[in-house]
């Protein structure tokens, strides 16, 4: 007989409260254990990382966003791995994320003349995700170009984002935290985790929406 009941009993008496956050409707009635990591000195490691279990029958899947129901932190699932007990699933152990901006996510694309003597130029922006969850933080690695390098006279600051790969962001992509703050997705990188993209980040100097007639020019953000 599986012991995974038994565990997830005693995740309701001992663990967190958790919501899992969809478009389609929201998840309750979960639980995770939380616990500290190994590596916890290292600065991304304290700020941003979590891991712990869940329950056997849990409908977490890797990619969702999760939020903790006393704190509301909202947290990526970036692993969830079985554990089993004579080939029988009774836990997942998950690695968690803590998305630190909710952002909108935008796609350019070309405007053209109208029919009625008005020209446009520019560039216009449709919504691919509003208000989604996501971490930003500098590259994590050596191999990344690291924050403020110098290229000649020109300083350039590199991000990561971090985000479910169910968004479909694409290169181009405009990542809007507010209205003087955003980003152009440089790089997508896809095979880092499973059903999570990692975005390089850079900065955007694309504009906005310009419409001219033949007497006035207006311009919309």
């Amino acid at each position: 007989m599986s012991i995974g009941p038994d565990i997830k009993d005693v995740l309701r008496e001992v663990g967190v409260s958790y919501t899992i956050l969809r478009d389609a409707g929201n998840i309750t009635g979960e639980y995770i254990f939380t616990k500290s990591n190994a590596q916890v000195t290292k600065p991304f490691i304290r700020e941003f990382f979590l891991e712990g279990f869940i329950s056997y029958d849990t409908d977490v899947a890797v990619g969702d966003i999760i939020q903790m129901n006393t704190s509301s932190k909202n947290y990526m699932v970036m692993n969830k791995t079985p554990e089993l007990l004579e080939d029988i699933v009774y836990r997942y152990s998950v690695v968690l994320y803590l998305c630190n901006v909710i952002a909108d996510i935008l796609r350019p694309s070309d405007l053209e003349a109208t029919a009625d003597n008005r020209w446009l130029s520019g560039i216009n922006w449709s919504y691919i995700a509003r208000q989604t969850n996501c971490l930003i933080t500098t590259p994590l690695y050596g191999h990344e170009l690291s924050i403020d390098d110098q290229i000649g006279a020109l300083g350039i600051e590199v991000y990561e984002m971090y985000a479910p790969s169910s968004l479909g962001i694409q290169a181009l992509d405009r990542v809007r935290i507010s209205s003087i703050e955003y980003y152009q997705v440089e790089t997508v990188k896809s095979r880092r985790y499973e059903a999570v993209d990692v975005f390089e980040l850079g900065e955007d100097t694309r504009g906005s929406i310009t419409t001219t007639t033949t007497t006035t020019t207006t311009t919309t953000a």
